[in-house]
C-alpha cells in the first residue's frame, strides 16, 4: 500500500519532468525524459523483488495512474491533433515502468536478493 501511494506521488511528479524536458527538447525530449524517470522510479520501487514484472502490478498501475487519467481527460477535451501529439507520453511511460520492473527483477536475481532462488540453496 505504501509503495502504491509513493507511486502515485511520483506519477504526479512526472508532469513536471515532462514540462521540463518538453520545454528544453520538444515532445520527443519529454517522451524520453518521462520514460527515463518512470524507469528509475519503478526500478527503485521494485528493487529486491525477483518477480517484480509479474507481481508488482498494483505499484506499476499506481505509478502510471496520473498520466492515464490525464491522457483520458485530454482525449475527452482536446482536439485530435493535440491528442496525437502529446498522447504517446503514456506509452513511453508504460514502457519505462515495465523496463524498470524487469531490470530490478533481473538484478535482484543476479545479486541473490532476499527473494532470490540463490538464497534458498
Amino acid at each position: 500500500m505504501r509503495k502504491a501511494l509513493v507511486g502515485v506521488l511520483l506519477g504526479i511528479f512526472a508532469f513536471l519532468v515532462a514540462i521540463f524536458f518538453g520545454g528544453a527538447a520538444g515532445n520527443v525530449g519529454a517522451y524520453i525524459g518521462v520514460a527515463a524517470f518512470m524507469f528509475v522510479c519503478q526500478f527503485l520501487l521494485s528493487w529486491g523483488h525477483v518477480d517484480a514484472q509479474r507481481k508488482d502490478w498494483p505499484v506499476m498501475l499506481a505509478l502510471a495512474a496520473p498520466l492515464l487519467v490525464a491522457t483520458f481527460m485530454m482525449v475527452l477535451v482536446e482536439r485530435i491533433e493535440t491528442v496525437l501529439e502529446q498522447g504517446p507520453i503514456l506509452l513511453f511511460a508504460c514502457v519505462g515502468i515495465y523496463a524498470g520492473a524487469v531490470t530490478a527483477s533481473r538484478m535482484t536475481r543476479r545479486r541473490g536478493g532476499p527473494l532470490s532462488p540463490r538464497t534458498r540453496q
